[in-house]
């Protein structure tokens, strides 16, 4: 071998090294376009952009996008429409549009709906029972006619239940802090510092009937009518004020029924501390 040869030879191993830098060197690309599973809100069968049934009616909105998605029912058809984005269809539904999508209303009895990212607007025009979720975002839930129940995430969010008995949730998110909400009506005083500043928070409108707390601490509050009222987890300040209530703690917090015939329950199952304590009940009830 001459000493040419030997000059222009890479050095042993060397190719292995240069191959090894031009995987590495392709890597942020990749990671920066993470899977539909990194959105928040977005887990389990989340299928962005697709509207699709299978005994219960789904669209998971876009990334991206500030959607506009209204849900309606006519002559035995469901109409999911999103002027914002641009749908495709699974099973059991058919694209009219680009942005409209049809599926028979005998194939399904309720709905999940979520915004994703983006200041969305989500409108329930229909009967069905609904789970309407804005996730990130400043967004206006609108229920409809059915039992419907609201999360907003992150973000300040107006919530309207409409028709039926409508439950706004906070439980939608694990590692969410401890959340102040009542049933007031009063505008931006809900949710935590996660939602906005003070007085700029969630608005949880009057004619939500219902609410469910976070994993941690909240206190939740109820309005002049029948409430059901759950902390989900967590040592909870509970209190139903007048009406009919329905109220569970999670053990280590206070359940006050207010006026009116109250049942108040403290849920112990699985957990180790104290029971609520129970003010102003007309029955209670501690379940281990």
């Amino acid at each position: 071998m001459s000493l040419r040869e030997r000059t222009n030879r890479a050095p042993r191993g060397s190719k292995r090294v240069l191959a090894a830098a031009a995987v590495l060197g392709a890597l942020p690309a990749v990671l920066a376009a993470p899977p539909a599973s990194a959105v928040a809100g977005c887990y389990g069968d989340c299928q962005p952009g697709v509207v699709r049934s299978g005994g219960v009616i789904k669209y998971d909105a876009p990334v991206g996008v500030n959607d506009q998605i209204t849900v309606s029912v006519s002559g035995g058809i469901v109409t999911v429409a999103d002027p914002a984005a641009t749908l495709t269809v699974g099973t059991g539904c058919t694209l009219v549009t680009s942005h409209e999508a049809t599926c028979p209303s005998t194939a399904f009895t309720s709905m999940v709906i979520r915004g994703l990212d983006g200041d969305d607007v989500i409108t329930d025009n229909t009967g069905f029972a609904a789970r309407l979720m804005g996730n990130d975002g400043a967004d206006r839930i609108v229920g409809g006619s059915g039992d419907d129940t609201l999360s907003g995430g992150f973000g300040s969010d107006v919530l309207q239940g409409g028709g039926g008995s409508d439950t706004v949730s906070y439980a939608e998110n694990a590692a969410r802090i401890g959340v102040r909400a009542d049933l007031d009506g009063a505008t931006g005083d809900d949710g935590s510092a996660e939602d906005g500043p003070a007085g700029a928070r969630d608005t949880i409108a009057a004619d939500v009937e219902n609410l469910e707390g976070t994993n941690t601490d909240d206190t939740l509050i109820g309005n002049a009518g029948p409430n059901v009222i759950d902390g989900a987890g967590g040592h909870n300040q509970v209190q139903g004020l007048s009406g009919p209530d329905r109220l569970t703690g999670r053990g280590g917090g206070t359940v006050d029924g207010g006026a009116d015939t109250d049942h108040c329950t403290s849920d112990l199952r699985g957990l180790s501390g104290p029971a609520d304590t129970f003010v102003g009940c007309e029955s209670t009830e501690v379940v281990n």
